[in-house]
């Protein structure tokens, strides 16, 4: 890759936060890190991504260009860390959650959406159950061979 992934972080974390000092607390690292690692993509790009004339950085026209991008570059490397560790057998490829049969979230579908859109590799199961089953359906959920 060309362009550093943290330098890629700071300037989606600069935006999202509004100032370079709130980004480097964020990621914790120093405002000047933060701002080399910046100015640096800059450099690379061969444009400026802020304009740093005021007290807050303002996206540049070219900044907000890119912004679409950089956020991408970084979701597909999240999803590629996600498929490493579940290849090397590090990682769980399921998740298993028991609701109570009287809890009725009305989130739980754009909840699970948004699960299967940050980990598409990992299997998402929801069991439903009363309150003292709970435990009882995990544990046969995590060893299947173990009798009742």
């Amino acid at each position: 890759m060309r362009y550093s992934p943290e330098a890629l972080m700071a300037f989606v974390e600069t935006v999202s936060c509004g100032s370079f000092s709130a980004a480097a607390r964020r990621l914790r690292k120093s405002q000047s890190t933060i701002s080399t690692a910046i100015a640096h993509l800059e450099a690379d790009l061969g444009f400026s991504l802020f304009d740093r004339s005021s007290r807050q950085p303002v996206l540049t026209e070219e900044g907000k260009r890119v912004l679409s991008y950089v956020q991408a570059i970084l979701s597909a490397s999240d999803r590629l860390d996600e498929v490493a560790l579940t290849l090397s057998g590090e990682t769980e490829a399921r998740l298993t959650f028991v609701l109570s049969d009287t809890l009725h979230p009305s989130s739980l579908e754009e909840l699970m959406a948004q699960f299967d859109r940050q980990f598409p590799h990992t299997e998402f199961e929801c069991l439903i159950g009363e309150n003292d089953d709970v435990i009882d359906l995990l544990q046969k959920r995590a060893r299947p061979d173990r009798p009742d």
